[in-house]
């Protein structure tokens, strides 16, 4: 190879070892962040060992990765012509590596999305309140899926249970308190 194409080797290395830093970075924070949790993200505990370990194989070989095109961005010595052609293999290997670590880092990160446990949806906690109005009137209570046949809400006002199909609700809303 010539002197031209060594050149826009290095320069390619050079650019791609600014996207391996980041990489690097970034596995490593997410590394920290894993770590540095308070109790967990609700995975079951061989999940998040996982994704834990896939954190610190993600920071490996990132890495390796990074060593790989260091090595060609800044060589220490004169890089002969036989070599230039395993320096392009050593930067796409470099390059692929850094995608893998961005890979398992991503994997390993879909954990902080597991389901909680027994925590209830959005707007159905206990003591949840919300203000249902039908063209028959407006009741406001507690919300609970419906019993009947019918998909529809069933809604506790004042001690008393009403039955309202989903087809009658003109408007619903969650409020503070019932009442005026």
């Amino acid at each position: 190879m010539t002197d031209d194409a060594d050149t826009r080797l290095q320069t390619s290395a050079r650019g791609w070892l600014t996207l391996q830093l980041a990489t690097l970075g970034f596995a490593g924070l997410c590394g920290a962040l894993k770590s540095g949790g308070t109790g967990g993200s609700g995975a079951p505990r061989a999940v998040e060992a996982a994704a834990g370990v896939l954190v610190l194989l993600a920071l490996g070989v990132a890495c390796a990765a990074t060593y790989l095109v260091a090595r060609i961005a800044w060589p220490v010595h004169a890089p002969q012509t036989a070599d230039a052609v395993r320096a392009g293999r050593r930067l796409r290997l470099g390059i692929g590596l850094t995608f893998l670590a961005v890979l398992l880092v991503a994997v390993a990160a879909s954990t902080a999305w597991w389901p909680q446990e027994g925590t209830p949806q959005a707007g159905t906690e206990a003591g949840a309140l919300a203000e249902v109005s039908t063209t028959a009137g407006t009741w406001c209570g507690t919300l609970r899926p419906s019993g009947g046949d019918v998909p529809g809400l069933e809604v506790t006002d004042g001690g008393r249970t009403v039955d309202i199909p989903l087809g009658e609700v003109t408007a619903l809303r969650p409020v503070g308190t019932c009442g005026t």
